[in-house]
């Protein structure tokens, strides 16, 4: 008898005619009587999957894998109906051809078409634009039945924090609730801003329902999603992107029980309509992320960066505080002036230049660079070195050729000598001898730069990482740590 394999595929939007046990009986059903046999490991199957995206489904690759295999000897793949296969005529065309170089073929039971007849070709691809069509159409109909859905109110995502869903409405959960409505409260009074309350819900022990810690996003998205004043917001053009006033949006006014008053709403509104008229939310500080400080100092309770935060109005000044601190997520002010930052910092490279030990506290990591370039090679030769073994076994079981095999471990062998040769040349550097008199007069090399008015901040930069993996600022007690970097 003929090897056969059996794909089997039903989606969500399909009627119980073609549930997955009556697709496989009527699959076994022709292949019985057309002298096809269908072992039970070449059953396949995706249920509750669109058919519109083949690398989606993980029952149609692997029987795609499996077919293509010599050793298998599959020579035809039976589905229900062509559409089965695929509702997209481009994914259609790529693995019917792919398959047809390994000799399989695809029969459909309910669409036989002859496989000798020159018009089977255009009868299949008619088939194929027929299913395409009805997938579009299908996904455009859904589409309108979304908007009526959403203009009469009915809620379509995923309960936000607060509430829950019961008997397909949404049901407030007691706790969550309470806090939405201090939320509100503390909001619209003024009294708390978004990132203090971000940071009294983490400090309570709250998360959102995804699991993630309160961020000033997540409280601007509760203060401006009207489900709490009971009203649903669909956008039927998709994300928003944080656009709450997206003119596509649908508002309507919906069944379950508010968490806030109408007037409690428009209050916290108002509020941050009035901020965003003095507050630029996305604009940074001019010297963020241009300084050669910037992600160099970090927070000694959660190990964050220290941030810029604000300039001086009179100088050239400017504040550093917590990133951490700022979103919510660490508990502890680490606010720092650059007055005092840069001429504490100066000083301990000083007195470590001077090797005054006693009154700084430091760390000289010897190698930190070049050990992490060690590790990183030594991984990447391991993930080369799988790489040459994967398209071993695919030569092996006949999914790629002897010539591409060939190409591939050419190529991996140059790349292993290549990272071989680097490997070297890292662990000599490992065992050179420290010389603390060349690094003394590498920190001070480094401190002239940096106290330098021309130099460039590009160049101030450089310098200071050539030196300091990081620097830790303790706020309790004024302290500052450094890690340097030995070599």
């Amino acid at each position: 008898m003929t090897l056969a394999a059996a794909y089997i595929r039903v989606s969500t939007d399909d009627q119980t005619d073609y549930s997955p046990s009556a697709q496989l009986e009527d699959i076994l059903s022709f292949a019985e009587k057309n002298g096809y046999y269908i072992p039970k490991e070449f059953i396949f199957e995706d249920e509750g999957i669109s058919g519109r995206s083949a690398d989606k489904r993980p029952g149609f690759q692997e029987m795609i894998r499996q077919a293509r295999k010599k050793q298998n000897k599959i020579e035809y793949i039976i589905v229900h109906k062509y559409d089965r296969f695929a509702r997209n005529k481009e994914d259609a065309v790529l693995y019917k051809a792919l398959l047809k170089k390994d000799g399989v073929k695809v029969l459909s039971v309910k669409e036989p078409i002859p496989q000798d007849d020159k018009f089977a070709v255009i009868y299949e691809s008619m088939l194929e634009a027929m299913a395409e069509y009805y997938s579009l159409n299908l996904a455009e109909e859904v589409k309108k039945t979304m908007v009526k859905k959403a203009m009469m109110g009915e809620y379509q995502s995923t309960p936000p924090f607060g509430y829950c869903m019961k008997n397909k409405l949404l049901t407030p959960i007691p706790e969550e609730a309470t806090m939405i409505r201090f939320i509100y409260e503390a909001y619209a009074s003024g009294k708390e801003s978004m990132f203090s309350l971000s940071r009294q819900m983490n400090q309570m022990g709250f998360r959102t329902h995804r699991g993630g810690v309160f961020e000033n996003r997540t409280i601007q998205y509760i203060l401006n999603n009207p489900v709490y004043k009971g009203y649903s917001r669909w956008t039927p053009t998709g994300r928003t992107r944080r656009n709450f006033n997206n003119p596509d949006s649908v508002i309507a006014k919906g069944n379950w029980e508010p968490l806030v008053s109408q007037e409690l709403w428009e209050a916290a509104a108002n509020r941050i309509n009035r901020e965003k008229r003095t507050h630029y939310s996305h604009k940074r500080p001019e010297t963020e992320g241009k300084h050669w400080i910037s992600s160099m100092i970090k927070c000694s309770a959660c190990q964050r960066s220290l941030v810029i935060a604000g300039r001086h109005k009179t100088s050239d000044a400017f504040y550093l505080q917590c990133g951490g601190y700022n979103h919510g997520q660490c508990h502890v002010s680490h606010s720092l002036s650059s007055n005092r930052l840069f001429p504490a910092l100066f000083d301990t490279l000083r007195n470590i230049a001077l090797g005054k030990e006693d009154t700084v506290k430091y760390h000289i990591r010897r190698f930190s660079l070049d050990t992490d370039e060690t590790e990183s090679i030594e991984l990447m030769i391991s993930k080369t070195k799988q790489r040459i073994a994967k398209a071993k076994e695919a030569y092996l079981a006949g999914v790629d050729t002897l010539d591409e095999y060939r190409q591939t471990k050419i190529a991996v062998d140059e790349e292993l000598k290549t990272l071989s040769e680097k490997l070297n040349t890292a662990k000599q550097k490992q065992f050179k001898p420290f010389d603390y008199d060349l690094f003394s007069n590498k920190v001070l090399n480094v401190l002239t730069i940096l106290q330098n008015e021309t130099a460039s901040m590009e160049s101030k930069r450089a310098s200071f990482k050539s030196i300091v993996e990081k620097v830790i600022y303790d706020k309790p007690n004024g302290s500052l740590e450094l890690f340097l970097i030995g070599d």
